[in-house]
């Protein structure tokens, strides 16, 4: 089937209002399933119950034990600040995450960017998991980093603490953004710059802008020149399609959770998820052009749980 663009998705009436279901012949063309004792590049799972899904989701990748090892301090970049479904990571997916990490004896979990008050008690775990969750070490020195293979972002300020964890996991939810049409692991990682250097990004005399795409994806895609994650976990689990990043807004409900190692082409597949077309995306090409993962998923392997 062909991918449709993003804006025949909203014209063709597909959404209705609320949350649509988008069923797996939309993805269709991206699956290819993995050869019995291949490691796969893209793993799914159903999204329901999500805290106790990790587990499973990651057994095809050689389990948590093939990211994280015993003593060392594990990074996780979640997309917490809105307040509407679709619009942030399920806490659910967060926790499960960290939760694994600690069992395989991580020392540490240091969640990079801080939430806001009350991100955390939205997950129907939190009680159980409150103890945990009040140790997390959260980002708050900043220093300035060069990009030397930068094209349009030469330098930026980040946290200090992300370049200096030894696992940096991103745990992005899938979803509409106005200025690059699509975010997840990619535009993510904005997540641990600073006010100042996201200001640059959208615009060379720092203006907040959406209008300004080659720039803003130029500068995404030069983001992440700083550090590639070791582990991807993405919530596609309900996707915003429109007014991203903050929303309110219509979604979409592929309820599926996505791993893998390549946060380029887990960008490309979790937004064929959610209806967007990976030619709209601008960020998708330049990390392409920067050797940042790879974008063709027909080449693929995949493991759907």
């Amino acid at each position: 089937m062909k991918k449709i663009k993003r804006r025949d998705f909203l014209r063709t009436g597909l959404i209705a209002g609320g949350a649509v279901v988008i069923g797996p012949q939309m993805v269709k063309v991206f699956s290819q399933e993995i050869p019995a004792g291949e490691t796969p590049d893209i793993v799914t799972i159903s999204g329901d119950d999500p805290l106790h899904k990790i587990v499973k989701l990651l057994e095809p990748l050689g389990g948590i034990g093939q990211f994280v090892r015993n003593g060392q301090t594990v990074g996780i970049l979640v997309n917490s600040p809105w307040r509407h479904p679709g619009y942030y990571t399920s806490p659910d997916v967060a926790i499960g995450v960290a939760a694994l990490c600690l069992e395989a004896g991580a020392k540490e979990i240091v969640c990079f960017k801080p939430v806001p008050d009350g991100y955390w008690e939205r997950s129907e775990h939190y009680e159980e998991y409150a103890g945990m969750i009040e140790k997390f070490r959260y980002g708050s020195e900043r220093v300035e980093v060069g990009i030397p293979k930068g094209i349009a972002l030469k330098k930026a300020e980040i946290f200090r603490v992300f370049n200096e964890v030894d696992v940096y996991i991103s745990i992005p939810v899938a979803k509409h953004h106005a200025g690059t049409i699509f975010s997840g692991n990619l535009k993510g990682l904005m997540g641990v710059s600073s006010r100042d250097t996201n200001r640059y990004m959208h615009s060379p005399d720092s203006q907040f802008t959406y209008d300004n795409h080659e720039h803003l994806a130029q500068c995404i895609a030069d983001l992440n020149l700083i550090r590639l994650p070791d582990l991807c976990v993405v919530d596609a689990i309900e996707c915003a399609l429109n007014n991203g990043p903050a929303g309110p807004g219509e979604t979409a409900r592929p309820n599926k959770i996505v791993a893998g190692i390549d946060p380029l082409a887990l960008d490309v597949y979790t937004a064929g998820l959610a209806g967007f077309a990976k030619e709209d995306i601008l960020t998708f090409d330049r990390a392409y052009e920067l050797g940042l993962g790879k974008i063709d998923t027909n080449g693929l392997t995949f493991s759907h749980l």
